[in-house]
């Protein structure tokens, strides 16, 4: 929160994508709500071996959650819960271990004993923007266009915060997750670039918008690599692509709300610049960024929308504290939204 010509401004962060979402942890980032693998078997014993029915792509280390197909469905059993993150030990390209934390999952300690066989059909392994995690480190989340909660059962069960009618902005709690927090100073420059059209003969010239810009500079105290990691791996948000071919480009209606079904890891990934395989107009590019001007039922929230990261620099001020900048850059007119909510409507392409 900072003070803004006589405001306090809150700051809230997320993709432009309806459904996926962003994870750091441990210096690195990952596409949230994607389903890695289905599982096949679990082997008996304390240590408990998880096959799945093709690679998982996971390396040791990685954070993971359970998913069940349906909310009938009991959890897999051997001390697991849905909405939980563990963390996977691999043994190889289709079988994991599932450790309760992550050094565990390096030292091969803390793994979980076998599961429920019933249950293996409808158990996946899954990476979801919920749940704890490792105490000692826990995970960044940045939320989705949408501002869902995944309830690890029954799709995206509801949106915005655990029963609340008020913004998340609003809000310090776990389901937060989206406000930037230890903010020192925001800069925000708008501007359009007009060129004047004269055709000969007409005596009125034309004046045509030929760029519209938007500028935000956000200054935070430096707590950890959060930002040095968003930069250099996801600068442009995630995108979605129809298959694991990668053949076009999907928005919104690869996942459909309310339904227990994921993306598939191959058909997601991190956006970092310019990639030959997106098709544009691209209208999940880059991050929506909300800043609150007004709280409250009747409050006033300015949205800017695919907003990329364009420059991320370290200072150390005079007081010893060191601080982090993050520039953002977009062409979208913003919206202001004389809600608590915020504008979550997806980008059209006559806007981009």
């Amino acid at each position: 929160m900072v003070y803004f010509l006589g405001r306090d401004v809150n700051v809230a962060l997320t993709t432009e994508h309806k459904l996926l979402g962003i994870s750091v942890s441990r210096g690195k980032a990952y596409v949230n709500n994607v389903k890695m693998a289905d599982v096949d078997a679990i082997a008996a014993g304390d240590d408990a071996i998880w096959d799945t029915t093709a690679a998982h792509g996971l390396t040791t280390g990685d954070p993971i959650t359970i998913n069940m197909d349906a909310e009938a469905n009991t959890g897999p059993g051997g001390g697991t819960s849905v909405s939980t993150v563990y963390f996977a030990r691999v043994t190889d390209a289709d079988s994991l271990q599932i450790s309760t934390s992550y050094d565990g999952a390096i030292a091969g300690t803390g793994l979980l004993a076998n599961g429920d066989s019933a249950s293996v059909g409808q158990t996946n392994i899954t990476r979801e923007i919920t749940g704890t995690s490792d105490s000692t480190e826990p995970n960044t989340f940045i939320f989705n266009r949408s501002w869902p909660k995944y309830d690890s059962q029954d799709g995206i069960a509801e949106i915005i915060a655990d029963g609340t009618t008020a913004a998340p902005l609003q809000y310090s709690s776990a389901t937060d997750r989206n406000r930037l927090t230890d903010i020192t100073g925001i800069d925000l420059t708008l501007g359009k670039v007009d060129e004047d059209i004269a055709y000969f003969g007409q005596r009125t010239p034309l004046k045509a918008e030929v760029k519209n810009e938007c500028t935000l500079v956000v200054t935070m105290k430096k707590s950890d690599s959060r930002w040095e990691v968003l930069f250099n791996k996801a600068r442009c948000g995630v995108v979605s692509y129809e298959d694991t071919t990668k053949a076009a480009v999907d928005i919104d209606s690869l996942t459909v709300l309310g339904t227990s079904a994921l993306p598939a890891q191959g058909a997601t990934e991190l956006r970092q610049g310019a990639n030959t395989t997106v098709q544009l107009p691209n209208q999940n590019f880059g991050y929506r960024i909300h800043l609150e001007l007004k709280s409250g039922a009747s409050g006033e929230i300015l949205t800017l929308q695919n907003m990329c990261m364009t420059d991320y620099s370290v200072s150390l001020n005079v007081d010893g504290v060191t601080e982090e900048t993050v520039t953002f850059y977009g062409y979208i007119e913003p919206k202001i939204d004389a809600n608590s909510t915020g504008y979550t409507t997806l980008t059209t392409t006559s806007e981009l």
